[in-house]
């Protein structure tokens, strides 16, 4: 690490609400909501977002601050600690658990691939800073004498409920008529929320609102050229916060986010179904409780092991992506596209594993665990909808990794 980064550590511009805060407390309080966060899924998927009480007790745990740089009043706690407190919030209730993580997670990608001066007017003067970001470039930023004008919807865009910033993929034009560039737009104001969400079949509590903007102009140091398409790890983050994690790549570090969530969802389904079994009889004499039948035993046994395999893959893949951004940093083999690619579907395993938890124990826990407004319900519609995004399209992914390891070329 040089000299620079080193200094550029200690800097502290805006102070952390709880200076003394550990990670061990964080995801403590995040297991602390739990049975709160449980008893309210209904109202939140009604609401099609979390409430007011919800966003201001993630504020004040500081969950919202869990990635963001220290220099600019966050924790800067590492992707090990944040995958555990999105887990246990999402194990008290998914929406929450996929609201939250996507509108917090982001701070890290504008920590990353943006310049100092861009982040010092965003994070300040408080550090209160949230974002969605909706990836699809689905919208323009054009070059003007003033900076760029960006117009456009996104879909999708998760946590926008919540959020003092939008941040979305974009497509740059800089010459009229050329050749435009994928890259990230951050817009601080001048952006409308839909009120479009909560109709899917799961996740409906996730404040996944589409994004528009018509014609709103941001400052030329709002745009980053940096997307999935030309992903790269030379961002200003390390020299400016001096953390090799504001270093890694784009497509794993969504999916460190996306398969946190349904770990916990993995970990909800247990929950409910040892309720199940432990306050149900059996439905044919001798009537005894379920919770003595060995097939439900066996149920609870492998879906336990299944969320716990999840969340164990899950963890690994997040100390893995920060220790490869610190071995290129550190002169040794960079941060790779092909291990981008092997972090993304290894974590996207886990996102298998934590589905088949769900499917298994929705199937045993009997049709009356499947009526509307029962949590078992909610949580196979939940995994039900992670399985259409396109970040878990596992074989599709596959097959793109199997073609890197073989070195071949992309099929037209």
């Amino acid at each position: 690490m040089s000299e620079t980064t080193e200094v550029a550590e200690k800097i502290v511009e805006i102070p952390q609400p709880e200076p003394d805060l550990t990670p061990e407390e964080l995801v403590r309080r995040a297991a602390g909501m739990r049975a709160w966060l449980r008893d309210h899924q209904d109202e939140t998927e009604q609401r099609t977002g979390i409430s007011e009480d919800t966003h201001k007790a993630f504020l004040e745990a500081g969950f919202y601050r869990s990635l963001q740089p220290r220099r600019f009043g966050g924790y800067e706690f590492d992707l090990r600690t944040y995958s555990r407190m999105v887990t246990e919030v999402a194990r008290g209730c998914p929406s929450s658990g996929w609201n939250l993580c996507l509108a917090a997670s982001h701070s890290l990608v504008v920590a990353g691939r943006f310049p100092e001066s861009t982040q010092r007017e965003v994070f300040g003067p408080d550090g209160d800073f949230r974002t969605p970001l909706p990836i699809a470039p689905s919208a323009t930023a054009t070059r003007t004498p003033d900076g760029y004008l960006v117009k456009g919807r996104w879909d999708y865009a998760s946590g926008v409920n919540v959020s003092t910033h939008f941040l979305g993929g974009a497509l740059i034009f800089d010459d009229e008529g050329g050749k435009p560039t994928p890259g990230l737009v951050l817009v601080p104001s001048g952006w409308r929320m839909l009120d479009n969400w909560g109709e899917i079949l799961g996740f409906r509590g996730s404040g996944s609102n589409s994004v528009v903007a018509e014609d709103v102009l941001v400052p030329y140091e709002y745009v980053s050229r940096i997307h999935l398409a030309n992903d790269a790890t030379d961002g200003p983050g390390v020299e400016l916060h001096g953390n090799p994690m504001y270093a890694g790549r784009l497509m794993s570090f969504f999916n460190i986010q996306l398969c946190s969530i349904v770990a916990g969802t993995a970990w909800a389904a247990v929950d409910e179904y040892r309720r199940i079994i432990t306050t149900k009889s059996s439905p044919l004499p001798p009537f005894t409780p379920r919770s003595h039948d060995p097939e439900h035993q066996r149920n609870l046994g492998l879906a336990t092991a299944l969320a716990d395999s999840a969340q164990r893959i899950i963890l690994s893949v997040a100390d893995d992506y920060t220790a490869y951004a610190a071995r290129g940093l550190a002169g040794g083999e960079p941060f790779s596209e092909l291990d981008d690619q092997a972090l993304s579907l290894t974590a996207r395993q886990s996102g298998q594993l934590a589905c088949r938890a769900v499917e298994m124990l929705a199937a045993a826990s009997g049709s009356s665990a499947l009526a509307n407004g029962q949590r078992m319900q909610r949580y196979l519609r939940d995994v039900a909808t992670y399985k259409t995004h396109i970040n878990a399209q596992h074989g599709s992914w596959a097959t793109g990794y199997a073609r890197s390891l073989l070195r071949l070329e992309t099929s037209a």
